[in-house]
Parts: structure tokens; C-alpha cells; sequence
């Protein structure tokens, strides 16, 4: 057993570099789903063991010193910093041919700093002993050797990627398995808020043209107003009596008629079909309609001029859907162009650039960039906090998604604070029974789960349960996406008969909401499966994959991340179960469609499907 995880060699120049690698190591915290999972070292731990970093101990004489070699055998790994200096450095090149003569060379692993490997010269960046492979003596040979390498030179890993890389090694564990690709996808669905009566959206369209008033010459806007008012009258003078019941029309009815009339019926009046279109697809945007949405936002776009707020709102509220189906590049493209369409200097300014900013935020979530992301959202923060007016609605909603950011980079106890300011705040300005004071208590509740705090996270997902369903219609998706988590939250606490009745109310909701094929349908019954298994009913769980597997197969077809989530989770439930023939088999089916979706990457084990645990 090794004193440390690793022994981090550095030239003196690259002290910040390592500082920072160490304070990352010991500081990170491995997968739940990781722990106790066999490796070459045991079972995985919650945390690596000490990092041992020291140059304070560097000896006056040609010798590393009684500490140093001690601490170089005590070491499971060693870590060098390479850089041009690190290069150059004789201690650095010592400990590297020290610690291979201790334990060989298959456990030095390099993290590129500076420089550049195998340049020769005063660019090289691998230390000699890094370089070559030792003789059978022992003494450095000229037999080329490949270290392996993380990068954290401009453009190449990044620091939470090479951090990643380092882990994946000590601790002998796949990367992939570190990465949480699909929490960023599952989380958003908690972030939107759906849903509007008929007399939100009439006050939406109300307010919207207000605000549109105050802005334009007066002029300009009570002709605006008054047409917009005729034409919202007129949407209304559509349903006939005669045929239609009034007291039963929708909302969404209504919105369906005033967004063809604004199409069609006023093209001859582009300012107040653009601003009547850009009201239509934010109400279908806050309804949970994104096609719709953009629909009347793309048309809303081709009327308004190439310059100004209008514009600069419609390009945000179309980066808002992109984000939504997680399209990076078509982000980037309309905050770009919302952030080139005003004025810097208007009075409308700053309000579009708090939003902007926002925006960028956001898009740093979809690339992963969490660090970034929670950045520029705290600046987002910071330049709402400064306008004039009420933004408690702006502030929550960038509060919430900067704590998401700082919850996926560990950093619990900042993300924390956010939540809290979030929630107190929307508590004091709505009080407790509203959508927004609930959706807070849903993300901190997301949060609490994702840092092992079952208890807390429980807490607060039954208050946002509760809520939803005092202010919301019983079969609303924003009480469906609450009800998986706390399915989740309830089978992590091994409470198996309340996850089923939270996930199957979800499952109710879902299908009477869009059908029992739709996609949600079939992420309740996964949930479901886990919680089944749980509490040893393997042919329940079974069952309820196999209705899973069916509508994934209808909405994502056969290859797709998700099939291979459904294939690892069914090997588990029949390896539990004691069927390790056909855990095998599902577990070998997962990893030839992993292969296959990414073939650069590392392939699942057998361990991954946990085959064999019931044996």
C-alpha cells in the first residue's frame, strides 16, 4: 500500500501549475458509481490518496536527499511537470530516474505545461530520463520512449480535461467514467418554466407592447398600440359562437389564430407584425413549444430592421431555443449577431448586454466549460444587479445557472450560497406559492442530490413538489421533471416503494400529456427499473427496461447514448439477479455501441456493466 498517490516533479518556475494540481487532486471526489469498483489498487476510493509536493526539501548537495527517495518510493504515481526549465532541471531529471528505478517506467506520467516535446533545443519540454527508456542496468539508455501526456498548453486539453486524464491513471478508472456527459441535457429540462392561461398571455402581449411604446416616438407607438389592440380583438371575434363553445376555446387556440393572423394578415405592416409575431414566440416559448417559437421568431426577424432592440431581443430569444436542443454553433451564431445589432451607447444598452452575457454563459454550459461558464454568469449577475428597475426574475434565473456550473466543476459551497440568494429572494418578492420560489427549491434540490446530501435534497424536492402542485394544473410537465427527481432522490435514499409511486405519477403524467410513446414516458420507467432492482424485484425492473428499450428505439432509434445507459443499467439488474450469462451479453452489446458512437474513446469493461457481482 502507497503512502501517496503521487509525487509531483517541478522546476521552480512552474510552482502556480503545481500548487494547483495538488490542491485538484486531493481535493477531488471520484463518482459515486465508482466507489469500491475494483482497479490495480484496490477498490476505488471516495478520494486519491495524499499528493506529495515539495521543494522546500531540494538538498544543498549532488544527492535527492533521505526524505525525497522515501517519498519517491512511497509514491504510486509521479507526475512531471514539463516545460523548457523542467527540461533543464537536474533534481527534476533525478526523482524522474529515481522513481522508474524504484518502480519503473510504466507509472511517470507528464503533464505538458510549456514548450514543446522532442524539439531539441531551448523549446524541449521532456526531461532527458523522461525522454528515454532505462537500460537493464538501470542507467538511462538512447532507447526513445512515449510517456503519456496531459496538455494544458493554450488549445490542447484544457485544465479540467488533463486533471481528468491524471485521475483516470492513479486511480485506474476510464475516463469516460469521470465525465457525466448527459447532466448538462437532463438538468436543463428543471431550468425552463412552462405553461401560461389565457390571461398571462394576453398580459404578456399587454406588457410587451407597453414596453414597446415607451421607446419609439409617441407617435410611432400609439399607432403601434392601437393596431396591435384591434388586431388582438379581432384574433378574439374569430371564435363563432354558433360552432365553438367560449367558455372552452384555449390559450393555445388563440395563440394559434393570432399567430397566423400576424403572419399572414399584416405583411403590410411589418412593425407590428414583427412585434406581434416576437409576443407569440416567446409565449410559445415559455409554453414548451420551441418549434413554434422559433417558427414566429424567425418570421418576427425577417420584418424588424437590421439594427436595433427588437432585433437585438429576437436574435437572444432564438439563442434561448438553440440552447434549449443543445445546438452550440447556432448559439455562438445569434449571440454574436444580437451583440453587433444596437448601439452600445443607447439607453436600452446595458439591459442587452446583462443578457448577452447571460447567453455566453449559457453557451460555455453546453461546452462543458463549466469554469467559464459560472464566469461570465457572475458577471451577468453583477451588470443586472447594477440596472435600474426590478430584476429579481433576471437575478434568480442567472443565480440558478451559475450554482449549476459551480455544482458540475465540486464547488458545492459557493454553488450553495447562489441557490440560497435565489430562493430568499424570490420568497421574499412572490412568497412561497409560486412557480418561481418552487423551481428554486427543484435546482438546490438537483444540487444537494449531485453532492451526496440525500436528506436535504429530499427536503427540497417535496416542497417544490408541493408547490407545483398548489399553483399548477395536475398533469403539467414542470411537476413531471420534479417527480424524477425526487424518484431519483428517494431510490439513492433506499426508499424503493416512494421512488415507484413518485416515478410512476410521472409516467401517469406523461403519458396522459403527450402519449405513452413519448420519450419522457421512457425515462420514468428507467428510473423506475433502477428503484425496481433495487428492492430485488429484478423481473419488475426487467420488465420496465423492455417498455423503455421500445420507446427509445422509437424516438432516438438503435444508436444512441441513451440505448447504451439502458444496456448497462439492464446487465446490472440480471448480474443482481444472478443471470450473468445474459449480463454478459447486454454488457458486451453496450460496449460495441459505445465503440461505435465514439470510437476514439476507451471502450466500457465488463465492470462498467458490473458483471459478475452476483456470481
Amino acid at each position: 500500500m502507497t503512502k501517496y498517490a503521487a509525487f509531483i516533479s517541478y522546476s521552480h518556475s512552474d510552482q502556480a501549475v503545481a500548487r494547483w494540481l495538488h490542491q485538484a487532486l486531493e481535493t477531488y471526489r471520484l463518482p459515486r458509481a465508482l466507489i469500491g469498483t475494483p482497479s490495480a489498487f484496490g477498490p476505488v476510493p471516495r478520494r486519491l490518496p495524499p499528493v506529495f509536493r515539495d521543494r522546500d526539501e531540494l538538498p544543498a548537495s549532488g544527492d535527492l536527499g533521505e526524505k525525497l527517495r522515501n517519498a519517491l518510493a512511497d509514491s504510486r504515481f509521479q507526475i512531471v511537470l514539463c516545460s523548457p526549465r523542467a527540461a533543464q532541471s537536474k533534481w527534476v531529471n533525478e526523482e524522474i530516474l529515481t522513481f522508474k528505478q524504484i518502480h519503473g517506467e510504466a507509472r511517470t506520467l507528464a503533464l505538458i505545461v510549456s514548450g514543446e516535446p522532442y524539439s531539441g533545443g531551448d523549446s524541449e519540454c521532456f526531461p532527458p530520463a523522461l525522454r528515454f527508456h532505462l537500460g537493464p542496468d538501470g542507467a538511462l539508455s538512447d532507447d526513445p520512449a512515449e510517456p503519456i501526456a496531459a496538455d494544458i498548453r493554450p488549445g490542447k486539453d484544457g485544465r479540467r480535461l488533463a486533471l481528468l486524464k491524471l485521475v483516470a491513471g492513479i486511480a485506474d478508472v476510464r475516463l469516460d467514467s469521470l465525465v457525466r456527459r448527459d447532466a448538462a441535457r437532463r438538468q436543463r429540462r428543471l431550468m425552463w418554466i412552462t405553461g401560461a392561461s389565457l390571461a398571462v398571455m394576453m398580459v404578456t402581449i399587454g406588457l410587451a407592447i407597453y414596453a414597446e411604446t415607451q421607446r419609439r416616438v409617441a407617435v410611432q407607438q400609439q399607432l403601434l398600440a392601437n393596431r396591435s389592440l384591434d388586431f388582438l380583438i379581432g384574433t378574439f371575434e374569430i371564435a363563432n359562437p354558433a360552432t365553438e363553445n367560449p367558455r372552452t376555446i384555449t390559450a393555445l387556440t388563440i395563440l394559434n389564430r393570432a399567430s397566423r393572423r400576424a403572419g399572414v394578415e399584416l405583411k403590410g405592416e411589418p412593425a407590428v407584425s414583427a412585434r406581434l409575431l416576437r409576443a407569440t414566440g416567446e409565449i410559445y416559448f415559455n409554453l414548451g413549444l420551441p418549434k413554434e417559437a422559433e417558427r414566429d421568431l424567425q418570421s418576427a426577424l425577417m420584418r424588424e430592421p437590421e439594427k436595433g432592440e427588437e432585433r437585438a431581443r429576437t436574435l437572444l430569444k432564438l439563442a434561448a431555443i438553440a440552447y434549449k436542443r443543445g445546438d452550440l454553433d447556432e448559439i455562438r451564431k445569434r449571440i454574436d449577431a444580437a451583440a453587433a445589432s444596437y448601439p452600445k451607447r443607447a439607453s436600452y444598452a446595458p439591459e442587452l448586454d446583462a443578457e448577452v452575457l447571460e447567453q455566453r454563459g449559457r453557451a460555455k454550459i453546453i461546452d462543458g466549460h463549466y469554469a467559464d461558464s459560472a464566469r461570465l454568469l457572475g458577471e451577468a449577475a453583477q451588470r443586472y444587479g447594477q440596472l435600474s428597475g426590478d430584476h429579481t426574475v433576471e437575478l434568480g434565473r442567472v443565480w440558478m445557472l451559475e450554482a449549476q456550473s459551480l455544482v458540475r466543476i465540486k464547488r458545492y459551497d459557493e454553488a450553495d450560497a447562489l441557490f440560497g440568494r435565489a430562493l430568499a429572494s424570490y420568497i421574499a418578492t412572490f412568497g412561497i406559492n409560486h412557480l418561481l420560489t418552487a423551481t428554486a427549491y427543484q435546482n438546490r434540490a438537483w444540487a444537494d442530490f449531485e453532492r451526496g446530501q440525500t436528506a436535504a435534497a429530499a427536503a427540497g424536492i417535496k416542497k417544490a413538489v408541493a408547490i407545483y402542485d398548489r399553483v399548477l394544473e395536475g398533469n403539467h410537465p414542470t411537476i413531471g421533471a420534479a417527480l424524477l427527481l425526487m424518484g431519483r432522490i428517494r431510490t439513492a435514499q433506499g426508499d424503493t416503494a416512494g421512488a415507484l409511486a413518485a416515478l410512476d405519477r410521472a409516467r401517469a403524467l406523461y403519458s396522459k400529456l403527450y402519449g405513452p410513446r413519448n420519450a419522457a414516458v421512457g425515462d420514468a420507467d428507467f428510473y423506475a427499473a433502477e428503484a425496481e432492482a433495487k428492492r430485488g424485484a429484478t423481473d419488475a425492473a426487467l420488465a420496465r427496461l423492455a417498455r423503455t428499450k421500445l420507446i427509445y428505439d422509437e424516438n432516438y432509434g438503435p444508436d444512441d447514448p441513451d440505448q447504451v445507459e439502458l444496456l448497462t443499467l439492464r446487465s446490472r439488474i440480471l448480474a443482481a439477479g444472478g443471470r450473468k450469462a445474459d449480463a454478459e451479453r447486454d454488457c458486451a452489446a453496450a460496449s460495441a455501441l459505445h465503440r461505435k458512437l465514439e470510437p476514439s474513446g476507451p471502450g466500457l469493461t465488463a465492470e462498467d456493466c458490473v458483471v459478475g457481482t452476483a456470481s
